[in-house]
This record gives C-alpha cells, sequence and structure tokens, in this order.
C-alpha cells in the first residue's frame, strides 16, 4: 500500500524473490511471507483461509502508532538499495573503502586473495546482511566469475565495483624483469579489465546502471625513478577509465578513477616491501616515507586510505550523477600529477 513496487515476487517454477533497500530488509520480508504461507496452510488443513478485508489491512498498515513510527526513522542512507563489490579490500584503501561504502548504506562484497583477510574486513562491517567475503585472484578469469557470483547471490546484483586489486615492485628499467612486468600487468591492467568485465555483464543484464571506481595512481600520469612496470600498469588502468566511459555510457554506467600519492600508513602494499623500496630511491628512513611523501605536496598533508576511499563514495554517491571519465586526484597537491 505505500508503494508500487513489490517486495515479494513469487515465480512460478522457480520460487519466492523478495526485495528491500538492504539484504535485512529483504530477509525480514520473506520470513514475514513464509510465516503467512504456514498460516494459511495451517488454516487450510482445518477448513479454509480467508484473508481480511482491504479496509482492515488498511487500517492496520496506517495505524497510527505505525505512521509514527514511520516518522521517526531515519532517512535512507545514499548507497542504500546498492551492492558494492572492492578488490583488494582485505587492507588499505580496500578494506576502508568497503567500510566507507557499507556505513553509507551499501552492501559490501569484500573481495581479496588472502580470504582470511577479507573475511576480517567483512565480520568488522557487520553482519551477512551487511558485508561478505570472497577469496578471489583477480588474475584469474574464472576467480573473478566466482567473486562476482558471490555478490549475486549473496545480495541480488552488483551495482558499484571499486577496482583497488594492486601490488607495487620497485625496479630501474635495467633491473625489470618480464616477470616483474608481467607480474604488474597483470594484477592490475589485466585484473581491472577482467573485473569491470564480468560486473558490467551484470550491470547491463540488470538495465539499471551502476558504477565503476578505478584506483589508479598519481603515477599513471607523474614520470618518477625506478617505476616502469608499475607506472605502465598505473597508466593502463587510467586509460581503461576512459575507453569503458565511452562504453559503458549508455548502458548508464558511470566510471571514473581516483589518483592516490602514496598512501603508506594501512597499506599492505608498502608493508610489503614496497615501502622500503621506495624510502630506498628517496634516501629517507622508510618509517619517515609517508613524512616525505606529505612534504612533496602543495598542502604539506599525508594520504590515508580513508581520504581515498572518501573519494570513493563521493564519485558513486548521488552528488556526481551527471560525471563520468573523470581522474579525482587525491595527493594533497602534487603539480606534476596535474591533468592536463
Amino acid at each position: 500500500m505505500r508503494g508500487a513496487d513489490p517486495a515479494i515476487v513469487l515465480v512460478p517454477g522457480v520460487g519466492m524473490f523478495s526485495f528491500g533497500r538492504d539484504k535485512q530488509t529483504a530477509r525480514v520480508a520473506g520470513e514475514f511471507y513464509v510465516n503467512a504461507i504456514h498460516v494459511m496452510r495451517g488454516a487450510e488443513a482445518i477448513s479454509s483461509y480467508k484473508p481480511i478485508p482491504e479496509s482492515e489491512k488498511f487500517r492496520i498498515e496506517y495505524w497510527v502508532l505505525e505512521e509514527e513510527k514511520l516518522r521517526r526513522q531515519p532517512a535512507p542512507k545514499p548507497l542504500a538499495t546498492r551492492v558494492a563489490l572492492v578488490t583488494g579490500g582485505g587492507s588499505g584503501i580496500g578494506a576502508a573503502t568497503a567500510r566507507r561504502l557499507a556505513a553509507e548504506g551499501a552492501c559490501v562484497v569484500v573481495v581479496d586473495r588472502d580470504l582470511g583477510a577479507a573475511t576480517r574486513v567483512a565480520s568488522g562491517i557487520g553482519t551477512m546482511d551487511h558485508a561478505i567475503a570472497s577469496g578471489a585472484d583477480v588474475t584469474s578469469e574464472e576467480a573473478v566469475a566466482s567473486a562476482v557470483r558471490d555478490a549475486v547471490l549473496g545480495f541480488g546484483g552488483v551495482d558499484l565495483v571499486v577496482n583497488n586489486a594492486g601490488l607495487s615492485i620497485s625496479k630501474s628499467l635495467l633491473d625489470t624483469t618480464v616477470d616483474d612486468w608481467d607480474l604488474q600487468h597483470d594484477v592490475m591492467a589485466r585484473g581491472s579489465f577482467l573485473v569491470a568485465r564480468e560486473t558490467a555483464k551484470v550491470m547491463i543484464a540488470q538495465n539499471m546502471g551502476g558504477d565503476i571506481v578505478y584506483i589508479s595512481s598519481k603515477n599513471s600520469v607523474f614520470a618518477g625513478p625506478n617505476n616502469i612496470a608499475y607506472g605502465a600498469a598505473k597508466a593502463d588502468q587510467a586509460h581503461q577509465v576512459r575507453l569503458l566511459a565511452a562504453e559503458l555510457g549508455g548502458y548508464g554506467i558511470r566510471v571514473n578513477g581516483v589518483n592516490p600519492d602514496g598512501v603508506v600508513r594501512g597499506s599492505g602494499i608498502f608493508a610489503s616491501g614496497w615501502g622500503a623500496e621506495r624510502a630506498a630511491v628517496y634516501g629517507v628512513e622508510e618509517e619517515k616515507l609517508g613524512e616525505y611523501y606529505a612534504s612533496r605536496t602543495l598542502l604539506k598533508r599525508e594520504v590515508l586510505p580513508e581520504h581515498v576511499a572518501n573519494a570513493v563514495f563521493v564519485l558513486a554517491g548521488p552528488e556526481l550523477s551527471h560525471t563520468t571519465g573523470l581522474q579525482v586526484p587525491v595527493d594533497a597537491g602534487v603539480a606534476a600529477a596535474f591533468l592536463r
């Protein structure tokens, strides 16, 4: 009575589907309907089932106390009803982004090659009504397809994708091996392509638009030393943003990117050796690397995972509904990385 959208849809020969602004609401609607079926079955076992009149249903639905309860409910969060899939979600930028999107109302699928790390992040967000974990190596077509299936089966679809999975190897041109090059491009260029392709299939089938956000890097436009494989892979990601924005716009799918500077604190990449390698390149102590990055920016501020997560939310939120193909710098101001 309160809206045209059904909470329950019955498909003969298939089953029952329940809908709501989040998984919990949909689950409760389904539980109520199953209980109603039990009541009907019980009534039919004794004599026959006869529902109450429409006028009585209306009186219950619009009971004064029910109206008061509805008035006191908080306004829906901006990402309510949306299902977000975040790769590399087990640490750093990915974990912060998963938490921020969930805080704004999204149901979140935390994807990471380390299933234990993904599970810890998802558990910290809330119950399985709010977040689930999926273990996947983004270089594998089968693993990516499986993670997308987890999202569809867990929450009913995919509307918001964050291509964040990555790693870093800091070497000069002469020291970079073919294996180094392939690994960087397999995870970031190939991995982002696979995730975008599989999730775009779902978004197109849903016919409700969607958002794909790439976590690229200021290194996609900034040329620094001893960074050939990483910088080239990030440039590939940045151009994927432009290419897919042009291709998917007709389906209402927006594709945007975020270009962070070095996010040291809380970063799985920096903790795995990249921090020591970059510190050696710049001649600073590893524990001072975040301060060093901040010192060379216009704002003299260190970039944290939460700052990148803020940008993802803004790009995927309702305020930039007419923006696609944009690369947002989150680098505290690196003039050499200004887009031209």
